[in-house]
């Protein structure tokens, strides 16, 4: 696949069928994030995979606390379309069914904590495009970061003196949604 290809192709996919990712694939995609450029060579991220069920199940529960934070602004913010709150909050306690979910942790304190957010920024986009390349569906879910639950979730998985900085979903796509509308006016050339 060539990479404009894989850039203009790749969508956040919401839905997931049952069949499992396999270890090979989750370590490949994985094995990409971290070819990702960060900050001083700091690599300053800690993924994990989650694929038994159980933690999944665990994940799912913990995630009721951003649902519930996030619908009034999704209610705000998408009153002339409610069919995209109930979607967005069932996604978020569901995961969408995905078999897999990769949490990634930024590992401890770092100076520039910001450049270090970029960093881990930079990895997730690395996966997000291994994923697609091989023919899986993903979805970079910021909910657990910003409404609630990412203490919690940092305390159950996380390593030692880490910080829950984003969650993936991953998986075969059940869909694949069409390509949102671009924004015109994002960028100049002076």
């Amino acid at each position: 696949m060539e990479l404009s290809e894989a850039i203009r192709g790749r969508r956040s996919v919401r839905r997931y069928t049952a069949e499992p990712v396999s270890r090979e694939v989750i370590t490949a995609v994985l094995e990409a994030a971290c070819w990702a450029p960060s900050g001083e060579n700091y690599q300053p991220w800690y993924f994990l995979a989650l694929t038994k069920a159980e933690d999944l199940a665990a994940l799912r529960q913990t995630l009721e606390i951003s649902a519930k934070v996030m619908e009034p602004e999704l209610r705000r913010r998408f009153a002339a379309a409610p069919a995209v709150v109930g979607e967005t909050t069932a996604f978020i306690r569901t995961l969408g069914g995905a078999p897999v979910c990769v949490l990634a942790f930024l590992r401890r304190q770092y100076p520039r904590r910001e450049v270090m957010i970029l960093s881990i920024a930079a990895a997730v986009e690395n996966l997000l495009l291994a994923a697609h390349d091989r023919g899986l569906g993903a979805c970079w879910v910021g909910a657990p970061v910003c409404c609630g639950p990412g203490a919690v979730i940092t305390e159950r998985f996380g390593p030692p003196r880490g910080e829950l900085a984003a969650m993936i979903t991953l998986g075969h796509p059940a869909c694949v949604p069409a390509p949102p509308r671009r924004r015109s006016g994002r960028y100049e050339i002076r």
